[in-house]
């Protein structure tokens, strides 16, 4: 608590000293505020208002008023525009006192075929950003019955890699960098610690603006640690909606969700909120081998139902406060509520069965977000986000002298004291995290800008078994501090060329227990501190308006995880001695984007990525085995390629493709080994194993308007995804025929949508995997067959 206190304070004494000296420092200026109003006298929201050849402006409200402040004395000349209204142009002059200045816009006629709209939507700007990354708007989205998980599994290097159907765990792959090498944020705050029931597979599409995906290199206002990458989820910002679905689907599946906002347009206070309920049987077929008492193979390849797999979650979201107010654009006090339970069917492979094994998690999170633009001087922006996550997790496995086959029989195993994972125990885990974010960015000029972060994290565990109470004497408490620090500066050359150059330091101390000898009785503490240093370039330059180059390289650290550390009590093995990952990302990259005969649009992408890392985090699993543990890879190379495609004509029509080849390989030259030391590392230039290395997918939709009834739309949409066929274990070990590998995979996907009264009312239809075709994921998981889906949604 001593850190958090640390840190709360730095950040307000921080805070204060930065006010008080940017108030000081405006003394000397004046304001500009007035009314923006049409020809009718009614308010207009959005004029744009910039004092020409300085770079300041600002943009009018929802009242049509603005005001600018920071203007030094002396003549200016004022520009007031808006898109089809005439510009006007005031020339003023400031001295002692603030202006009182109204405007009146005229509306000017175009003829249809001379404007060229120059606007960009948010995706579009997000997308042509120095660094590599790609921003999915889920607008089209939110009649479909998918999640978060589901559209990033679309996005070009992206592949998620699940154990099983609902609610089960997964791996996130992007180029090839697994897991928690990429983190996960929502609306700008780390997902690290938020529990197993507030996950990508929980989060349905009506929640979701978009989500942006960085690959490799990451901006430092993230103030993360990632290695290969990091996705952020950007909830619903409207101020005022209603959004309610409900979806039923094969396997007993049930998902509601209900999300809103209201906004006080006179006071500016807003309440919005969200909640969402997941239920599933998961009992789909598997082909499994049967096994009998002793562990041996009776049946070879069996198709049966899995029968101890039922999920269930809800997750609630609660945020209230003000937004477009003189003391902040936004300061929002929220809570996240979640909780889980769920069986759990298999360990780390298929291999294992269980019929018992239970997890349940509950979290509360308050979170505190402020973000204020122009803060006391124009230019200056500031945003804090600040969440306490408290997370109480049980995992259960109780029954002793018993194990379960895959027809669900329960067998004698003759012991005494073990269970189905090993020894018989009911693990408590209480985990509490303080993170926290500070972003400060200034806008020097047009062509000068810096930016500053300081993100810090603090988690603690206790542990308690309530089944073998001997041993809780020495569970000694984990605890984990992570700081990073990051600086950046950008030039913007012109509106064609700009560059941001950027470092980040690292700082990492945990505090843990493990085992010095063969008993618990000799567990002693451990404490490990790590400091890393970062550093990075992104630029990019626009050829021609539609044609845009960038490259981006960084030298990036990734430091371990709480759970990676102190492992999950249940199928991840704690290991204290991982070292911090460490990465040069390189990304070169380009899109072009065009017309053909005006309705027919057209964007191509390409980006080359590699990558050269050390000390990579990776799973050590054995096939018979239900338990993972993390350790250390001393090197990997990756080179890989991404492509993307994009047509559309006019709204009737819509096809999307994307491609990924990457070749990731082990470069060590020696190997540790616990039993005989370093020895020559015989996979060197071989694949990294369970990785897959080809894949791709493609979307294509049509839109039909105004079928049956006005104001109504019909959508047909047909998905389809492809993964080569990839080795399960080491290419270089045992004869072709008898590798373990994951089969070439081909799925289809079909949805009907149909909405009406300007989509008030909207029903949709989906079929996934058409052919039931036999899925898998990492280490041969299977995934669900052929199942149906229905949603039906109210929106206003």
């Amino acid at each position: 608590m001593r850190q958090i206190y640390k840190s709360f304070v730095f950040h307000t004494i921080f805070l204060c000293v930065v006010f008080h000296n940017l108030s000081s420092f405006s003394q000397n200026t004046q304001s500009i505020s007035g009314l923006v109003v049409d020809g009718l006298n009614k308010p207009l929201e959005g004029v744009n208002i910039t004092l020409k050849n300085e770079f300041i402006g600002i943009a009018t409200d929802k009242q049509g008023q603005y005001k600018i402040e920071g203007i030094s004395k002396g003549r200016h000349i004022i520009e007031v525009s808006l898109l089809g209204y005439k510009v006007q142009t005031r020339e003023i002059e400031i001295k002692n006192k603030d202006i009182i200045l109204n405007f009146t816009l005229v509306e000017e006629t175009f003829a249809i075929d001379e404007v060229t709209l120059q606007g960009k939507s948010k995706i579009r700007q997000i997308n042509e950003q120095a660094y590599a990354v790609t921003s999915v708007s889920t607008k089209e989205l939110l009649n479909s019955s998918v999640d978060a998980q589901q559209i990033l599994n679309r996005v070009p290097s992206v592949r998620i890699l699940q154990d099983g159907g609902l609610g089960s765990n997964y791996t996130f792959s992007l180029n090839g960098f697994k897991g928690n090498q990429v983190k996960f944020f929502l609306n700008g705050i780390p997902m690290d610690n938020f529990g197993s029931s507030f996950n990508l597979g929980n989060i349905p599409v009506n929640s979701i603006e978009r989500i942006d995906v960085y690959n490799g290199v990451v901006p430092i206002w993230l103030g993360t640690d990632a290695l290969g990458g990091a996705v952020n989820i950007i909830t619903n910002q409207k101020e005022e909606y209603l959004d309610v679905s409900y979806t039923y689907g094969s396997f007993n599946t049930h998902r509601a969700s209900v999300n809103g906002a209201f906004t006080n347009d006179t006071t500016g206070f807003t309440v919005r909120g969200n909640a969402n309920y997941n239920y599933s049987d998961n009992n789909y077929d598997v082909l499994v081998n049967i096994k009998d008492e002793l562990g041996n193979v009776i049946e070879n390849n069996v198709e049966v139902e899995r029968f101890h797999d039922t999920y269930k979650s809800l997750t609630a979201q609660l945020e209230l406060g003000f937004i477009d107010k003189s003391f902040a654009d936004q300061i929002l006090f929220g809570v996240i509520t979640s909780g889980d339970n769920k069986d759990v069917q298999t360990g780390a492979t298929m291999e294992t069965v269980f019929g018992a094994v239970k997890s349940k998690s509950y979290s509360i999170i308050p979170t505190l977000k402020y973000k204020k633009r122009d803060l006391f001087t124009e230019g200056l922006d500031v945003s804090l986000n600040t969440s306490y996550n408290i997370t109480k997790t049980e995992n259960i496995d109780t029954l002793v002298g018993f194990r379960y086959n895959w027809y669900g029989e329960k067998l004698s195993s003759e012991s005494q004291t073990d269970a189905e994972l090993g020894e018989a125990n009911l693990l408590k885990f209480d985990d509490n995290e303080f993170a926290n974010q500070l972003n400060l960015s200034y806008l020097l000029n047009e062509k000068h800008s810096f930016a500053f972060n300081h993100s810090f994290q603090y988690f603690k565990r206790d542990e308690f078994d309530e089944v073998n109470t001997d041993i809780n004497q020495y569970f000694l408490p984990k605890r984990l501090h992570k700081n990073t620090l990051g600086l950046s500066y950008k030039y913007q050359l012109n509106k064609k060329w700009s560059t941001t150059f950027f470092g980040k330091a690292y700082h990492l101390n945990v505090e843990s227990s493990q085992r010095s000898g063969n008993t618990i009785e000799t567990t002693e503490a451990v404490e490990i501190s790590n400091h890393n240093y970062g550093y990075g370039i992104a630029s990019s330059y626009f050829i021609t308006p539609n044609l845009q180059f960038k490259t981006s390289f960084e030298n990036a650290f990734r430091l371990p995880t709480a759970e990676e550390f102190f492992g999950n009590g249940l199928t991840i093995v704690p290991n204290v001695n991982l070292k911090p990952e460490q990465s040069k990302n390189l990304n070169i990259g380009g899109s072009y984007n065009f017309k053909i005969l005006e309705d027919n649009h057209i964007e191509l992408g390409a980006t080359y990525i590699y990558r050269e890392a050390k000390d990579l985090i990776y799973d050590i699993v054995t096939v018979s085995g239900p338990t993972s543990k993390k350790d250390n890879l001393a090197e990997v190379k990756a080179n890989g390629i991404q492509a993307n495609f994009g047509y559309r004509y006019k709204e009737f029509f819509n096809l999307s493709a994307n491609a990924t080849y990457q070749n990731i390989t082990d470069e060590a030259d020696l190997i540790y080994n616990d039993y005989s030391g370093f020895q020559p590392n015989f996979n060197k230039g071989a694949r990294i194993p369970n990785t897959p290395y080809l894949f791709g997918s493609v979307v294509a939709g049509l839109n039909f308007k105004d079928l049956f009834v006005e104001k109504s739309n019909f959508n047909f949409n047909y998905y389809f995804n492809f993964t080569e066929e990839y080795f399960l274990s080491s290419e270089r070990y045992g004869y072709t025929d008898s590798k373990a590998i994951i089969p070439r995979q081909l799925s289809h996907s079909v949805e009907a949508i149909y909405s009406f009264d300007k989509g008030k009312y909207n029903i949709s239809l989906e079929c996934r995997n058409i052919t039931d075709e036999v899925l898998y994921d990492k280490f041969r998981l299977q995934k669900p067959g052929r199942a149906f889906y229905l949603k039906l949604r109210y929106s206003i």
